[in-house]
């Protein structure tokens, strides 16, 4: 289910679509219980397990705005070749690392960029970890609603009540996001430069 409503927010953007303003109407209600049940079960002394709630959305899932785009604003800043792609990345990281990935989504483009295709599909496995954190390793889920604009590791960190699973959990999604992308992104700045 959550790969379904996290991939489904991708795919809506992929095709230029504001993913998050169609498929997150569904969800609210569901994101907004879910955090009072969770905060109820960590006062009670037991493990929060509620995934679906607004901090996942916006801190792991959609690590840097739809998409998970944070580490791949890094790599346009830090290791692109081409011009164009480097000074994206350092114009919009600072708002992409505060979810606001508009400007890598239309700018690299991203939206209706077959070579991006296959790495929209990054928060589904974000998602998946977080599960696996939850779920199996006893990490609670969010107890608490942030600001979306919240910078996303910050926001994981505050929102799980300052688990100490999601000190790893942070560094762990972001090489993560990165390895989902890297491939993707040396052969669109390789195209650029070209």
């Amino acid at each position: 289910g959550v790969a379904i409503i996290y991939g489904a927010m991708a795919m809506f953007w992929f095709v230029g679509i504001h993913g998050p303003s169609i498929v997150e109407p569904a969800v609210t209600a569901i994101y907004i219980a879910n955090i009072e049940a969770n905060l109820q079960l960590v006062q009670a002394g037991e493990q929060a397990t509620n995934i679906l709630t607004h901090g996942t959305s916006y801190f792991v899932a959609t690590l840097g705005g739809t998409g998970a785009t944070l580490m791949l604003t890094a790599m346009f800043a830090f290791m692109a070749k081409s011009k164009q792609l480097k000074a994206l990345g350092k114009t919009s990281f600072i708002p992409v690392l505060c979810a606001v990935n508009e400007p890598v989504l239309f700018g690299a483009p991203i939206v209706l960029n077959p070579i991006f295709f296959v790495p929209l599909l990054t928060p589904i496995f974000n998602v998946w970890i977080f599960k696996f954190f939850v779920e199996v390793l006893g990490m609670n889920s969010f107890i608490y609603t942030l600001p979306w604009t919240t910078p996303g590791t910050i926001g994981l960190i505050l929102g799980t009540g300052f688990a100490g699973l999601s000190f790893v959990l942070a560094p762990l999604l972001l090489v993560i996001d990165f390895a989902m992308y890297y491939p993707f992104f040396k052969v669109y700045d390789a195209q650029l430069v070209e």
